[in-house]
């Protein structure tokens, strides 16, 4: 471990990472294990040497395009074999991909594509009929044909290109693209690699590509070779949880993800099913891993942490369901190679051992900045001003505590975000959007923990109470223009919305005025 001159720190270990990207490790696979399966689905399989051969054929289609180095292209993310070509073929060509969930509302995609400004859009033979007149080129990866595909690229990406580009929630209503360098996303897969270990056949990919939580299961098991399984949907439990011929190397998830498939009719033996479990994108629980009982029983744990400025995640820790922490949440442990964090003030002074303080995130896992012109109230700063060496860092906004043993306690927020099922959402953006609906004076949200978390939001008509069906014209409104995760699936029309005596809105006294 490298110490970091800071009272209230801690270092991730400082390790060289061998690859410039993750494409070059895909390559490498390519060359060397051929016909190990990169990729499998219900429908389709992509071996090392197929993969990389159709990741050819789409670069070249990009580039005979006017795709180029430094261009950002769409991608409509299905989970499908053919959406993983078209991801790895943009990065090949040292363009960044930003990937589109096809099930997320019209007008969300539509800023997307206005704040990232395209130079192709590539799908996968659905996914666009709700997109507006083409304007660029849209390619349709399963359409372009084998024949011709170059033997090799001319180049492949430097660490300090872009890899892709992320969309999150911004507290304005639009969604803030992220921008994450190559040499970021091959230190992370490099080191979470190294926490799953070996063992084991791959992992799942079912969650939504639109968002990173769900790039550990994409990049992670083809930077080792393994095998990622697209998996439709979460009614897919058969391809999730069935009996396997070997485990997976790893299952990633959030603890909602949790918390659902244990209200099935047969909750899954994770112990029968894969090497280590995963839990990502929310406070985990002691007492959701006391639930889980004997079915975690020789499965290896890890509660990973980050932001999506930190490159999909930035600390973890490692412990199984004999050595769960008697703390609030589970630790997060500590920092990813090449990665420092540091517990501040508001002023970004140091603040004692044990003392609840801001999460800030240095090093190689920090993203390379916005899209764009930078938002008020932007994050990223410079390490120096920390006291550590000049280069990006990252205030996460997250209250943690260094605990004696050096590993980080997720505290909560320090600030107007949240998180359902795993989906970051700033409340900025959420009232911008509510007070957008004809009707509404006011509003408050709540989060209501459950098998599958939900949002509650109460609203103040304007006048004389509004619309009858304000309830569902903002509904309606909301669902247009967020994911589905993020629409509240309970709108209350309220008379006041309560403010306490330290200005925070009180909701459980909003509560009782519901009629």
């Amino acid at each position: 471990m490298v110490q970091v001159p800071h009272p209230s720190s801690v270092s991730g270990a400082v390790r060289p990472v061998a690859d410039a990207s993750v494409v070059h490790m895909i390559a490498r696979h390519a060359r060397t294990r051929p016909d190990a399966v990169a990729v499998r689905s219900a429908q389709q399989t992509y071996t090392y040497s197929a993969l990389w051969h159709r990741t050819l054929v789409v670069a070249a289609a990009l580039e005979e395009a006017g795709v180029g180095a430094g261009d950002r292209v769409a991608l409509i993310a299905a989970r499908t074999p053919d959406t993983v070509v078209g991801a790895l073929a943009v990065m090949a060509l040292g363009a960044a991909y930003v990937p589109i969930d096809p099930e997320h509302p019209g007008e969300r995609t539509a800023a997307v594509l206005a704040g990232s400004a395209p130079s192709a859009l590539l799908h996968a033979g659905s996914g666009t009929a709700d997109l507006p007149a083409p304007r660029i080129p849209f390619l349709d990866i399963a359409d372009l044909p084998d024949a011709n595909a170059p033997d090799r690229l001319a180049a492949l990406p430097g660490p300090e290109d872009i890899a892709y580009v992320v969309f999150t929630s911004g507290s304005t209503g639009t969604p803030k693209g992220v921008r994450v360098p190559h040499a970021s996303l091959a230190n992370y897969v490099s080191w979470c690699g190294e926490l799953v270990g070996g063992d084991g056949t791959g992992s799942p990919l079912f969650g939504s590509l639109g968002f990173d939580l769900a790039m550990t299961s994409l990049w992670v098991p083809l930077a080792q070779g393994r095998t990622v399984v697209t998996v439709a949907g979460l009614w897919d439990q058969q391809t999730l949880f069935g009996e396997r011929p070997r485990p997976y190397t790893f299952v990633k998830m959030t603890p909602s993800h949790a918390r659902f498939f244990d209200v099935l009719a047969e909750p899954p033996r994770y112990d029968r099913v894969t090497r280590l479990l995963m839990f990502g994108g929310e406070g985990l629980d002691p007492a959701l891993i006391a639930s889980l009982g004997d079915r975690l029983d020789g499965v290896r744990l890890v509660n990973h942490y980050g932001p999506t400025e930190t490159t999909i995640g930035s600390c973890a820790f490692s412990f199984d369901r004999t050595t769960v922490p008697s703390t609030p949440t589970v630790p997060i442990g500590r920092p990813a190679w090449n990665t420092r964090a540091y517990v501040v003030d508001d002023q970004l002074r140091p603040v004692p051992r044990g003392s609840a303080g801001e999460l800030v995130i240095a090093g190689r896992a920090v993203a390379a900045g916005y899209l764009g012109p930078q938002p008020s109230g932007n994050r990223f700063i410079d390490e120096a001003e920390l006291g550590g060496p000049a280069g990006r860092a990252y205030r996460t906004g997250d209250v943690v505590e260094l605990r004696p043993d050096g590993t980080l306690l997720y505290l909560g927020r320090g600030d107007d975000q949240l998180k359902v099922n795993g989906h970051r959402v700033e409340l900025g953006e959420l009232r911008h959007h509510v007070l957008s609906v004809p009707g509404v004076a006011d509003a408050a949200f709540d989060i209501v923990r459950g098998p599958v978390d939900t949002l509650e939001l109460f609203v103040r008509p304007t006048g004389a109470g509004g619309p009858a069906d304000l309830a569902t014209v903002v509904r309606s409104a909301l669902a247009r223009v967020l994911p589905s995760a993020l629409v509240p699936e309970d709108v209350y029309a309220v008379p006041e919305i309560v403010v306490n005596a330290n200005g925070k809105c009180d909701v459980a006294a909003t509560r009782s005025r519901v009629a």
